[in-house]
């Protein structure tokens, strides 16, 4: 039809995704139930490093060579909530040394068509654990809530759909 949009060249709105972040306990995957609400999600950047060679004795030619692949930190944020929930207790064991050291998961960002609420894109971190872990500022004299937020180093992602 003319004048009709196609809805898949439509840009989608960044306010409405969901995260699951799934762990393994003797390699049989556990997600996180309950822990996937987040106001923000940040850090999904991937680059291309690359080697500058001149060439030519008169140095007027300079090729960038591909070398390796840097992705930045994944980094989610939330309000605090009171309690332990799988996701606080899972970052307390890996930023603990004397817990038991570091689990990897896999986190996964979904992007959400509004229309529908179904998941439009999404893209899966693999070997993910938390690097930093940062409470807000407590300021009585601001009507903020608290949030937290948390940045994971992981292995590589890739776009799933």
């Amino acid at each position: 039809m003319a004048g009709v949009p196609n809805p898949r060249l439509q840009p989608l709105p960044g306010y409405n995704f969901s995260v699951n972040i799934v762990t393994t306990a003797f390699g049989v995957p556990v997600p996180l139930i309950g822990d996937n609400y987040f106001s923000k999600v940040s850090g999904i950047s991937t680059t291309r490093n690359t080697n500058a060679v001149q060439a030519g004795a008169g140095n007027m030619t300079t090729y960038h060579l591909p070398t390796d692949i840097s992705y930045s930190p994944l980094v989610l944020e939330r309000g605090i909530v009171a309690g332990f929930s799988p996701l606080t207790l899972w970052c307390t064991t890996c930023m603990s040394m004397l817990m038991g050291g570091i689990q990897t998961a896999t986190i996964i960002v979904y992007l959400i068509e509004p229309t529908t609420s179904a998941p439009a894109m999404a893209w899966a971190f693999y070997n993910a654990y938390p690097t930093k872990w940062t409470i807000s500022d407590f300021d009585a004299q601001d009507s903020k809530y608290a949030f937290e937020s948390i940045e994971f180093s992981y292995s590589y992602y890739t776009r799933i759909y």
